[in-house]
């Protein structure tokens, strides 16, 4: 990851209600997010955006800025639909909490019981391992060959679930923690097989039309989607339409379409327990911890961070031609979701610059300290993500240490102190390795997030 980032303008609607942000208000907001997204899409790799922030339980934002189809010229607007890729997981972990609410699921039921067509595991994995990604399952997603030609087709769930029902696990489930999206993929299978109703249909009737929450929708390739919005890419200097994927794909995984309104009204009414029980929310954005005593940092479809010495519930999005991110700081009641219409496209940085213009927070000035012979040692390497199928290099130039992920550009990294280095294009990038005096074996990429990456054996 580690990428460059980010995007411009037209098309704002602010509402303006009585609970305005108490740092600063809606109308000082709505500017500095107009020169936030102008920035942004003055950035070649930027197409349009959707925008939306709340404050309480009150939308104070919400507006749409570039184009939603360049073919047309088409702007969009605050109710423009994009894929939202992995922030579908959320809605995905609701439903699960829902049945389980209706005594219909445990989260301790095994993988065998819910799905006894699905191969045997080596060892039981459980519905709450499918739900904070400690099950051991491999990620579909992570067979290049398969993402680049098969995703392309209208899958079938049993065509799709054949790609890595047999793949070996990567680990005994409960011992680690690995980002799966097959195991959400089964987890849309279990919400099917136990509501009997597709997953599509037990989300909009048991999560969407309760909540009002009309700009929101599972994908499809063959109906007609009124004001959505075309996805591109950036490859080489010139943006390209984005590469085909079948609607049920990426499924319980990542196959919804939304507004940033849409994600914002999601959050409020998920944290404020009208979509499921507070318990049940609270089991949602809690971490799992492992064997060993360590934290996921990863909840029931959340990522669970801190974020400017506050605690920060998120999750991202990243699905040919659209990345999104929704970001809830509990504290200050604050939410924020960021949607574009380009896969090399960062929406990360733009909710963090809203959050800082929102809460009236400086940007943060790095150090640039010497990396001793020892740390260039132990820092450098070739690393892996473990969300998504990208490769990283971490090495070494007249003494600084260098970044480059696969297909980008170099970034030089200043150190911090302490494993912690912070990314020169954008100094709220940061990259943290583990402890130790050896080789690290992992480090962590915070960029809208928490992702962890291993040193490649």
């Amino acid at each position: 990851m580690l990428i460059r980032l980010v995007s411009a303008a037209v098309s704002v609607s602010l509402l303006t209600c009585a609970g305005a942000l108490a740092q600063v208000s809606s109308e000082e907001l709505s500017k500095s997010i107009e020169g936030i997204a102008a920035r942004a899409l003055a950035q070649p790799n930027a197409v349009g955006l959707s925008i939306a922030v709340a404050k309480g339980d009150q939308v104070v934002f919400a507006g749409s800025f570039g184009k939603a189809d360049l073919e047309t010229g088409f702007a969009g607007d605050k109710d423009t639909l994009f894929r939202i890729g992995s922030v579908t997981k959320q809605f995905t972990a609701a439903a699960v909490m829902k049945l389980v609410e209706q005594g219909k699921l445990s989260l301790d039921d095994t993988l065998a019981k819910l799905l006894p067509d699905f191969p045997a595991t080596p060892k039981p994995v459980t519905l709450r391992q499918l739900l904070n990604h400690t099950s051991g399952i491999w990620s579909y997603t992570s067979d290049d060959k398969f993402m680049g030609r098969e995703a392309t087709l209208e899958l079938t769930p049993a065509e799709l679930v054949a790609i890595f029902k047999d793949h070996a696990p990567d680990f005994d489930p409960g011992t680690k923690w690995n980002y799966s999206n097959s195991g959400y993929y089964l987890l849309g299978e279990i919400i099917a097989k136990t509501s009997g109703k597709t997953y599509a249909q037990f989300v909009q009737d048991e999560l969407l039309t309760p909540q009002g929450l009309a700009r929101t929708r599972y994908e499809s390739n063959r109906e007609i989607i009124p004001n959505r919005a075309q996805g591109y890419t950036y490859e080489k200097g010139k943006l390209f339409n984005d590469k085909s994927i079948g609607a049920d794909v990426p499924g319980a995984a990542g196959s919804l379409l939304s507004s940033a309104e849409g994600l914002v009204r999601w959050n409020l009414a998920l944290a404020s327990g009208k979509v499921v029980s507070p318990k049940s929310y609270e089991q949602m954005s809690t971490s799992a911890t492992l064997p060993d005593g360590s934290e996921t940092r990863y909840g029931f479809g959340l990522q669970l961070g801190v974020w400017e010495g506050r605690p920060r519930v998120a999750h991202g999005g990243g699905i040919f031609g659209f990345t999104s991110q929704l970001t809830y700081l509990p504290k200050d009641q604050l939410t924020i979701a960021v949607i574009s219409n380009c896969d090399g496209f960062n929406p990360a940085k733009l909710a963090d610059s809203i959050a800082r213009a929102a809460l009236g927070i400086s940007d943060f000035v790095p150090a640039d300290l010497a990396v001793s012979a020892q740390e260039i040692a132990r820092f450098a390497g070739e690393y892996k993500f473990v969300e998504f199928p990208m490769e990283i290099s971490i090495f070494e130039r007249d003494g600084k240490m260098w970044s480059q992920a696969v297909g980008q550009k170099e970034t030089r990294l200043h150190y911090q102190g302490k494993g912690e280095f912070r990314a020169d294009f954008d100094p709220q990038v940061k990259i943290v390795f583990t402890e130790g005096t050896g080789p690290a074996d992992q480090f962590v990429l915070h960029q809208g997030g928490e992702h962890p990456a291993n040193r490649k054996k």
